[in-house]
């Protein structure tokens, strides 16, 4: 009788993947939230690494509310990302997800917002046309979650080659 599940060497066979999610968390004039993280050298969307046991939604919640000091209902799925493998980097595939975290007003955001110090040297909020700080593939995850938001594009997958 065969096998129904694979056993840990099969397992140990297949290839790697990162999983993470962020999200658009906009103000009344349609700005969106951006980091600055102490470890990278360009800003970041709110969000980070799935863990073991938490679905994409619930790691978006996770780390908005450990990055940001907010605890938020994340809304509708807007992206996914995949990144294939790089044997220059010795990088894993990815998978990345973008969710909509709503819309709160500026003056409350500044008001709520307490960035996490030991990972974050601030926070902003940007236009659209400042997407470019988040690094090119960055910049257009966040200009195509956007679209998706003003109903001018469906969530769809979109490959990005590894630099």
């Amino acid at each position: 009788m065969p096998r129904l599940l694979p056993d840990p060497v099969y397992f140990a066979t297949l290839p790697t993947v990162i999983s993470s999610s962020a999200v658009i968390l906009r103000d009344e004039q349609g700005r969106f939230v951006v980091e600055d993280p102490n470890y990278r050298d360009h800003w970041l969307l709110p969000g980070g690494g799935v863990d073991p046991g938490e679905d994409p939604r619930q790691c978006a919640q996770r780390e908005v509310a450990e990055e940001l000091g907010l605890d938020l209902e994340i809304g509708r799925l807007l992206a996914i990302d995949w990144m294939p493998s790089s044997a220059v980097r010795s990088a894993p595939m990815g998978v990345h997800f973008v969710f909509d975290a709503g819309m709160i007003p500026r003056a409350e955001l500044e008001a709520r917002i307490v960035p996490q110090a030991a990972e974050l040297d601030g926070w902003a909020l940007i236009d659209e046309a400042d997407a470019e700080i988040l690094s090119p593939w960055g910049g257009a995850r966040a200009r195509r979650a956007l679209a998706v938001l003003r109903g001018e594009a469906e969530p769809d997958l979109t490959a990005h080659a590894r630099r």
